[in-house]
């Protein structure tokens, strides 16, 4: 695939001698899963639905017939962007085993984003909602036919397709697999990119990750071992499917790999998921630290019996080690922290480890294949032992660069093939890392990334704003939000609801990155060699939301 950046043939050569790639596909790994655990249930969703292993298996071939029917091929690029249902993850399945290359969307994504990934990836197929809380995706899918040629193939769920388009369940009532032998259905090479998920964020728009079957495979089926998931597994996800954590981290393939079952909610709302955890015994729950702090605090989470929950899976943003101390009095299960990057890097707490590592670290290697430095960022050179710095990783489901983006590589990226995460981080005395903070310029609500510099650049199409900047604000839920300060033109004025309106309306971005705070400003504080202090600008607003909130 044009832009593919693979990994060196040495490398290449040792990961499979360790029998860390396996050389199997991602389809072969999942179909062998549905013939061993056929009658087992493989997933239920909130709308009442349960699918077995057979199920899925049988849908997912059925979907990709159609698929090759339709025309997809294999390594076509296919924009998947649907919300936690079944067509979802029937969707993702069925678009490997057509051979296409799904890109891992969010459904909160808008024709800025959207229509980025389709230009860029030359994508082929268009997965939608048809219509999402009076959103139309079928009419953007319109529009953005019009900004990528490529793109000649949509399909939507829930709701009537339009002509030209086809509707994911009238598909999948469809049993095309009775008049067409599967055996049609291509393999790809498993070196090549399996799934292309998108970056946190921290530059513009998100980038693209070709993750391959070989280094996908492996990721999940060791992250599956490392949160000892087997066929007693109940997993609760409730954070978007597509995402690397729900997806593979262990997420849906790591739950799929062990003969477990996931339990996928539409809904992130405690409201919605106590009932969840009780009525299915869930004994695993995926969540960002925002939703642990959540389920910590509810009213009526007491009323609700939660005894088969074994553990909490949580990563996307630090815990707090006052939070991660109160789940096993209050909530009588372990938890396991993660720093992961879609990137490929986990860095795992192990079940085993001493209470002070598990509450108080982000983990340490998933695999024995993976090699980290900690660097100072000033002099290039190893940190010092305990000396923050920023994390640099390397190993067998680390990508060696991000998908058709050879200048961005040339930076995120060092000479010798090692992955520089942006993240600071400390070396703790047991071998694990904790978590200081970010170098880049990023903004994390509630574990979504939010780059700084993409909000910058929307904002400052906005006719009426002469500069901007825009900082993360604290916020006891989510972590952080994103505050907008901007200098005007001279004679306009602003408001937060009218600037709000321009970007989901005129720049289409996704609602989530929208600024919830706007400060109008005459000039901005600047460092010793003229450029926005970003630093002072965060310093302000957290000193200003502490005096709203009653701090001292």
């Amino acid at each position: 695939m044009d832009g593919f950046v693979p990994w060196p043939e040495e490398y290449a050569h040792r990961y499979r001698q360790s029998g860390y790639w396996l050389d199997r596909t991602i389809t072969e790994v999942m179909d062998e899963r549905f013939r061993r655990f056929a009658s087992r249930t493989a997933l239920v969703c909130d709308d009442g639905r349960k699918f077995t292993y057979e199920d899925l298996g049988r849908l997912s071939t059925r979907l990709g017939l159609h698929l090759n029917r339709l025309g997809l091929r294999v390594y076509d690029r296919v924009l998947l962007q649907l919300p936690n249902t079944a067509e979802a993850v029937i969707s993702y399945l069925g678009t490997l085993k057509a051979g296409g290359v799904p890109i891992m969307a969010l459904a909160a994504h808008r024709e800025a984003e959207i229509g980025h990934f389709a230009q860029l990836s030359e994508a082929r197929a268009y997965l939608a909602p048809a219509v999402i809380r009076g959103f139309d995706f079928q009419e953007m899918a319109e529009a953005l036919r019009g900004l990528a040629p490529s793109l000649d193939l949509v399909l939507v769920s829930g709701g009537p397709a339009r002509p030209g388009n086809h509707r994911i369940e009238e598909l999948l009532a469809d049993p095309i697999e009775e008049r067409v032998d599967a055996g049609v259905l291509p393999r790809p090479d498993p070196d090549l990119p399996a799934v292309l998920q998108l970056s946190g964020g921290t530059t513009g728009i998100p980038k693209l990750i070709p993750r391959t079957h070989n280094d996908y495979v492996y990721n999940f089926l060791r992250n599956a071992e490392v949160c000892e998931l087997d066929e007693a597994t109940v997993m609760l996800i409730p954070i978007p499917q597509g995402h690397n954590f729900a997806l593979a981290c262990p997420g849906l393939m790591g739950v799929l790999a062990g003969g477990g079952c996931e339990v996928l909610s539409g809904s992130p709302s405690m409201d919605h998921l106590l009932p969840l955890m009780e009525r299915h015994r869930v004994t695993h729950f995926v969540g960002v630290p925002t939703q642990i702090l959540a389920l910590l605090n509810h009213p009526k989470r007491l009323e609700h019996d939660l005894s088969a929950l074994r553990c909490i899976l949580t990563g996307g943003s630090k815990l707090n080690p006052e939070v991660a101390l109160r789940i096993k009095p209050e909530l009588g299960c372990d938890v396991q922290q993660v720093l992961g990057m879609a990137e490929g890097p986990l860095f795992w707490t192990r079940l085993d480890d001493p209470e002070d590592v598990r509450m108080f670290t982000q983990g340490r290697p998933q695999s024995p294949g993976d090699e980290f430095r900690i660097v100072n960022p000033g002099t290039g050179e190893d940190a010092r032992p305990g000396e923050m710095g920023e994390l640099w990783c390397r190993g067998p489901h680390t990508i060696r660069g991000y998908y058709r983006a050879a200048e961005h590589n040339a930076k995120a990226f060092s000479p010798d093939g090692f992955y520089r995460s942006g993240d600071l981080v400390r070396l703790h005395p047991s071998g694990n890392v904790v978590v200081e903070g970010r170098i880049k310029d990023c903004i994390n609500r509630g574990g979504e990334k939010i780059s700084a510099e993409e909000i910058e650049n929307h904002i400052l199409a906005h006719p009426g704003i002469a500069n901007c900047a825009a900082v993360a604000m604290p916020d006891a839920l989510l972590g952080e939000k994103v505050c907008a300060y901007v200098i005007l033109h001279p004679g306009k004025d602003l408001t937060l609801p009218v600037l709000s309106e321009f970007l989901l309306n005129t720049r289409k971005i996704a609602r989530f990155k929208l600024p919830e705070r706007l400060e109008v400003v005459d000039a901005f504080p600047l460092t010793n060699v003229g450029k926005i202090n970003k630093k002072a600008l965060r310093e302000r607003i957290a000193a200003e939301c502490q005096v709203a909130s009653g701090g001292s």
